[in-house]
């Protein structure tokens, strides 16, 4: 008699780092339902234990693979690398966060479970093939991102962008589960391995499900046409949530894409380069010509983030493993890069009467030196300036279009760039080429300033000795393509 029912006995090793990382998330809870007033210093302290001990797990095990709960989980090269920058960028932001909110008065307990809730959705979206998996990761991201947003609660702008986010973000939920309800009624599966591969009646049931899959992953990342939402839920956000949503956020939402691309390659080769081809193009596009005229720099990061997400998806759009190595290198890139530049801008919000406003850089040399290299730095990294991690992500983009021989794509990204160059520059040159135009007093701590520092640091390293991501993003790429 055929067995109907297979016993299996989960393999908790393989997803122990996102076990630590919950019962994190439990303790913080639980001290915020003990305490009528959280003791941020004692919660920093258990967040950071947590992470640190999940970071060093993934650090030390970093040949781990395999797959538990019946399928539902699946842990390789390409998820732990991934969840260690998620868990760096987490622990990073712990570290900027009790001053800045200190200073905007709006530090609540809630904060620090829901970034954990947030953390393990992401880990999630990076381990996973199974579509309702993916579907609970995602929607844990996105509610943690929603309540982040807003957590500035007597700021109007905060809680325009939250509720922006929240109908954009409902949107992208609803599309990306009809894709996957018509990606089940096609294969009977819900195992994107099994489904790509499987061929059945009804293909037209296939199509559309990876379409309106992939629109709502495109309205997340913030893809023209689908970016409505991200200038607004960034500019309202507090500093560093957006820094933590741009960064983080980009590592999460990408995840899945890059895991389908094995895939849509032995299929869909042709109608996934056109399309994601284009979308590419545009979102690179507009991102920069918008940014080129913006005067508020946060919203013009936020453009940035936009058009950043339209380089990743050119590397995407090639599906190929060469092509696969570039996104991976330059996800992480932007992780970096987004994340920096973001934390400047929390970090000179604590100046009198600071509103990011252009003119308020001139001359920030003279105010902060170090502060001012540092964002310069972040800028040309952005930029795509050598010896940077930028430099090396937009040169992989490029040489894995001109692989696929989308030479037209490749000229869209010069001249995307190209006019990047105009807000970027422009910035520089206002911190070094300008005379200050006010008072500035600021205050930093010594772990803000060490992890500028680091992080300016990683920007320079990695992009003059790239060969330290390299090897392992060359691993995880060559891991995905081999099934």
């Amino acid at each position: 008699m055929e067995q109907l029912v297979r016993l299996e006995f989960p393999n908790l090793w393989l997803v122990l780092p996102e076990l630590i990382v919950l019962i994190t998330g439990f303790i913080l809870f639980s001290l915020d339902l003990i305490y009528k007033r959280i003791n941020h210093a004692l919660a920093i302290s258990v967040s950071l234990t947590g992470y640190i001990i999940a970071l060093l797990f993934l650090v030390l095990n970093p040949n781990m693979k395999g797959e538990t709960f019946y399928g539902l989980y699946y842990r390789d090269s390409f998820s732990t690398l991934v969840q260690v920058f998620m868990l760096l960028l987490t622990i990073f932001l712990l570290g900027f966060t009790y001053k800045y909110y200190k200073h905007k008065r709006s530090l609540y307990g809630e904060f620090y479970y829901i970034l954990n809730f947030s953390l393990v959705g992401g880990m999630f979206l990076a381990s996973s093939y199974n579509l309702i998996v993916l579907y609970v990761a995602l929607e844990a991201v996105s509610i943690s991102f929603y309540i982040l947003t807003a957590l500035l609660r007597s700021d109007f702008n905060s809680k325009e962008g939250a509720f922006k986010y929240l109908m954009l973000g409902g949107l992208s939920i609803a599309l990306a589960s009809y894709g996957a309800g018509f990606m089940y009624l096609y294969s009977g599966s819900l195992d994107l391995r099994y489904i790509l591969t499987h061929v059945g009646e009804n293909h037209y049931f296939l199509v559309l499900g990876l379409v309106l899959f992939f629109i709502g992953f495109a309205i997340k990342i913030g893809a023209v046409p689908f970016h409505f939402w991200l200038p607004d839920a960034y500019q309202g956000a507090p500093t560093p949530i957006t820094a933590y949503m741009a960064s983080f956020g980009k590592l999460a939402f990408f995840a899945p894409l890059v895991r389908l691309m094995p895939y849509v390659q032995e299929h869909f080769s042709y109608a996934w380069i056109t399309t994601v081809g284009i979308i590419s193009a545009l979102t690179m596009l507009y991102g920069n010509l918008t940014a080129l005229v913006q005067k508020d720099v946060k919203r013009l990061l936020a453009y940035s983030s936009i058009a950043h997400s339209g380089y990743i998806m050119a590397g995407i759009a090639i599906a190929k493993v060469i092509g696969l190595k570039a996104v991976i290198y330059f996800l992480i890139a932007y992780a970096l890069m987004g994340f920096g530049s973001f934390m400047v801008l929390a970090l000179l919000e604590r100046v009198p009467n600071w509103e990011n406003r252009l003119e308020q850089f001139s001359g920030l040399r003279f105010s902060s030196p170090w502060l001012a290299l540092s964002f310069m730095i972040m800028l040309l990294a952005l930029l795509g300036v050598p010896p940077t991690v930028g430099f090396v992500g937009k040169a992989l983009v490029f040489m894995s279009l001109s692989f696929g021989s989308l030479w037209w794509l490749a000229f869209v990204m010069i001249v995307a760039t190209g006019i990047s160059t105009g807000y970027y520059l422009r910035i520089t040159a206002l911190m070094f080429m300008k005379e200050p135009t006010g008072e500035f007093s600021l205050s930093i701590s010594g772990t803000e300033k060490v992890l500028i520092m680091l992080i300016t640091i990683s920007i320079v390293l990695l992009g003059a000795v790239p060969i330290i991501l390299w090897n392992f993003v060359s691993a995880s790429a060559e891991n995905l393509f081999m099934r």
